[in-house]
Parts: structure tokens; C-alpha cells; sequence
């Protein structure tokens, strides 16, 4: 039995872009507007950051979902080879609950999968160390959903066993796993986390303040 990771990259980087050019867009000198999911961050981008660390936790398979500008998010996705599995969501403008559903079905098709962990691909500073907590968190209290609870606030992963599958399947619109979680607040596992959150990068001041806890988590001490 395995636990799935599921990576929602379906996003138009509409904040972003609103918010000005971000320093390092690799096509900001272009007239077609940067998808910040292809920023760099260190030595590879934000959404190879965000599944190198749902690869490194040992989740199998790793589902992408993909959907605003689909083709080069996963040309860049293609070095990471066959433990992701990249599908498409054509209706990714209807809302978040659509890359969910999308993502999810991969995952029921497979019997072995017990379980899966909601990731975002623009929290590219999501450790390894707190997805594998999350899961041995969610292991250990036999909970159908368990989420990481931060110094600073709930986050990601959130981990949805197979039997919460149908819930999830429910939802509808851009009432994603955040409203679920809501109305399910009493049933929902947290497990601590001793370190403050990974940044979401939805500005050009996220991005910065990501790179800038990149930079600290990655100094010798």
C-alpha cells in the first residue's frame, strides 16, 4: 500500500503577474506574460522544487496536475521521469475542486493507494521531513484526513485516506479541499509541525520572501 502525492499546478499566475515581473522570470524579456511556477528557485524551479520534495517523501505515485499553459509545464517535468504522472485539466478555469477531481481519479484507479497527500506546486519550500510527518501523523491516528499545523499557521500536505475519496469527489466550482476540511474541522488529525510554513508564492513579495527562507533553511548553522 502507498501513499499518493497530488500536486495542483493548474494556475493561470494571475496574482503574480498583476503584481509586476518577478526578478528571475525566465521570459520576462518576451511579451508573453511568466508563469511562476517556472521561476527558479536555487538550482531548479518552483514546481520541480514541490515534487522533488513529494518524490523525496517516498509518495507514489506523484500526480501533477497541470492545466495553464500545460505543454511547458510538463517539458520541464519530463527530467523527473516515471514516478510522476502529469494529467491535464481542460477545465481548470471552473475552480481548484476541478484539478482535485481530476488528480483523484488517477488515484482510485489505483488499488494499491491508500491514501494521498494535497500538495501546492507553488510552495516550493514544503520539506520532505514535515510531508513524511504528515504522513506517519495520519498513519498513526487511523484519521480518514490529517493536515500539517505549522508554528504559524494549517498547511500543506493535507492527507485524505481512500475512504474520505468520495468527499472529495463531491466538490464542486472553486470549492476546493480548504471548505472540506470546514465542515469536517472535528475529524480532522493535525499534526505539528516545529518550523513556520512554507511561503505560497501567489506575489512577487512571495517569491522574494521564498527564496529568502530557501536561503536561511539552506545555510549551515
Amino acid at each position: 500500500m502507498s501513499v499518493a502525492g497530488l500536486v495542483l499546478a493548474a494556475g493561470r499566475s494571475a496574482r503574480l503577474i498583476a503584481a509586476g515581473p518577478a526578478p528571475g522570470a525566465p521570459d520576462s524579456a518576451s511579451d508573453r506574460p511568466f508563469l511562476k511556477l517556472l521561476l527558479p528557485y536555487g538550482p531548479v524551479t518552483v514546481i520541480e522544487a514541490s515534487v522533488g520534495a513529494a518524490l523525496a517523501a517516498g509518495l507514489s505515485p506523484v500526480i501533477v496536475v497541470v492545466g495553464h499553459r500545460a505543454a511547458e509545464v510538463r517539458r520541464v517535468l519530463q527530467a523527473l521521469g516515471e514516478p510522476v504522472v502529469v494529467v491535464e485539466n481542460s477545465a481548470y478555469g471552473e475552480g481548484q475542486s476541478s484539478s482535485l477531481l481530476t488528480g483523484l481519479q488517477v488515484a482510485i484507479e489505483r488499488p494499491e493507494v491508500e491514501g494521498m497527500a494535497v500538495l501546492l506546486a507553488d510552495e516550493p519550500g514544503i520539506l520532505p521531513s514535515s510531508i513524511d510527518a504528515v504522513v506517519a501523523g495520519w498513519r498513526e491516528a487511523g484519521a480518514d484526513i490529517a493536515r500539517a499545523m505549522y508554528q504559524d499557521r494549517p498547511g500543506h500536505p493535507v492527507v485524505f485516506g481512500r475512504s474520505s475519496f468520495e468527499m472529495l469527489g463531491a466538490l464542486r466550482g472553486d470549492r476546493g479541499a480548504a471548505s472540506l476540511l470546514r465542515d469536517l474541522r472535528h475529524a480532522v488529525c493535525t499534526v505539528r509541525i516545529g518550523s513556520s510554513a512554507p511561503v505560497d508564492v501567489d506575489t512577487a513579495h512571495d517569491y522574494r520572501k521564498a527564496l529568502r527562507q530557501r536561503g536561511e533553511r539552506s545555510a549551515p548553522e
